[in-house]
C-alpha cells in the first residue's frame, strides 16, 4: 500500500479547514524581537502530538544538547517505521515486540556512534514523557506507550551514563487521537454531540475536561511546582515569516511560525522555551491557528515563564496531511541530524536562543 493510502487510513483525509489559513491573522502581532529573549538552555523542551510526537523523539535523540526535555502525545518510538517495515506496524491496533524495541534502541545507539544522532549520554538529567489516550484508534495505546518502553530500554542499555534520565508515561485517560484540553464537552439535548474528546476529528483539539498541556508541562518541568508568579500583564502572540528568520530550504516547512511570549519574557527575564509540534492535518493551512491558540500551552506559559514556539509544516503532494516526517518523505536520513526537518528545527531554536 502506498504511503498516501496508508495516511488516508491513518487519519481519514481531512479537507482544508473552512477559511483555511493563508496569511497572518490581523490580531496576531508581527512585532518580534528575539534579541530581548533570555532563554535558559536547561529549560528548553519539545512536545508534539501524533507525527509531532514521533518528531519530538527524533529531535531529542538527534540534539540532546538542545532538547534535554521532550514529550510525545500519541507518538511512537524512534525508527518505528523502519523496524516495523510498514506504517501500519506503528498504528492502531498494532503493538511492538521486545525484539523490535531492542532493534530500535540498537539503531539509535548505532546512529549516535556514527554521529548521525547526538551524544545520548547528554540525556542524563534529561526528561522524557509519554501521554496517550485509551480511546486512540489511530496511533493506539500500544504504540504510544511503547515510546516510554523504548526510552527505558535505552536507559538500561547505557547503564550509569543515563542513571538520572527521567522517563514517565500516562495512558489512563479516555481521550482519542486528539489534543485533550481542560474545556468540558458540550452536550446538546441528551446527546453528547459536542463531545469530540473520544473522536479523531479536525482540528484534533478535544474538549475533554482534562488539561493535556498542563499535564505535559508538569512532567517536563517537575521542579516547578506552582509556576512562577505572572505579573498580570498579557503575553504576546506573534507571527514570524520563516524566510526572514530561518530559511527552511527543502524541509517542507510552512511560510510562518508562531510564538507566544509571556510579558516577563518580553522584558528579558530568564525563561524557558517549548517547541510545540502539531500533528497531521493540523498545520495552519488546515486548521488556521486552532492548535496555536487552543492546545493549552499558552494558558500556562505565563505561570511557567515559558516561550511557546509553534513551527508549521507545508502540505505537499508527497505529504498532503502536513505531517512531520517520521517515515522518510524528506529523504533517507530523515531521522538523523542530516534530516531536513530535524536540522531546521534545531537551527530555529538555536537562533532564538542566540547560540
Amino acid at each position: 500500500m502506498r504511503v498516501t493510502s496508508v495516511l488516508i487510513a491513518m487519519l481519514g483525509f481531512v479537507a482544508a479547514w473552512p477559511g483555511a489559513f493563508a496569511a497572518p491573522a490581523s490580531d496576531v502581532s508581527t512585532d518580534f524581537r528575539p534579541e530581548v529573549l533570555n532563554i535558559q538552555p536547561d529549560r528548553i523542551a519539545v512536545a508534539g502530538i501524533s507525527s509531532g510526537g514521533f518528531m519530538a523523539t527524533q529531535l531529542q535523540l538527534a540534539y540532546p544538547e538542545t532538547f534535554p526535555r521532550a514529550a510525545a502525545l500519541a507518538g511512537g518510538p524512534y525508527d518505528c517505521f523502519a523496524v516495523a517495515g510498514a506504517m501500519t506496524g506503528c498504528l492502531y491496533p498494532s503493538g511492538l515486540t521486545s525484539d523490535q524495541l531492542n532493534a530500535m534502541v540498537s539503531r539509535a545507539t548505532r546512529n549516535a556512534g556514527n554521529h548521525l544522532l547526538g551524544d545520548l549520554t547528554q540525556l542524563d538529567h534529561g526528561v522524557f514523557y509519554a501521554l496517550y489516550g485509551t480511546e486512540d484508534e489511530i496511533v493506539g495505546p500500544k504504540i504510544a506507550g511503547s515510546v516510554a518502553a523504548f526510552y527505558r530500554q535505552l536507559k538500561a542499555s547505557l547503564g550509569s551514563q543515563l542513571a538520572d534520565l527521567q522517563v514517565g508515561e500516562d495512558g489512563t485517560h479516555d481521550f482519542g487521537h486528539t489534543f485533550p484540553t481542560y474545556l468540558p464537552p458540550l452536550p446538546i439535548s441528551n446527546l453528547r454531540v459536542g463531545d469530540n474528546c473520544n473522536k479523531s476529528v479536525s482540528p484534533f483539539i478535544g474538549r475533554c475536561g482534562f488539561d493535556g498541556a498542563k499535564n505535559i508541562l508538569e512532567h517536563l518541568y517537575p521542579d516547578i511546582k506552582t509556576g512562577a508568579q505572572p505579573d498580570g500583564a498579557p503575553g504576546r502572540l506573534t507571527v514570524i515569516p520563516v524566510k526572514s528568520f530561518a530559511p527552511a530550504g527543502g524541509a517542507s516547512i510552512g511560510d510562518y511560525f508562531y510564538t507566544y511570549t509571556p510579558a516577563a519574557c518580553l522584558k528579558g527575564q530568564p525563561c524557558g522555551l517549548l517547541l510545540a509540534l502539531h500533528g497531521c492535518n493540523q498545520n495552519d493551512s488546515m486548521v488556521g491557528l486552532a492548535f496555536v491558540r487552543d492546545a493549552g500551552f499558552n494558558r500556562w506559559a505565563d505561570d511557567y515563564r515559558l516561550i511557546a514556539v509553534y513551527p508549521q509544516t507545508r502540505s505537499t503532494k508527497d505529504n498532503f496531511g502536513g505531517c512531520w516526517d517520521w517515515w522518510g518523505y524528506t529523504g533517507a536520513r530523515f531521522d538523523t541530524r542530516d534530516g531536513p526537518q530535524i536540522a531546521w528545527l534545531n537551527r530555529l531554536v538555536t537562533r532564538l536562543t542566540h547560540r
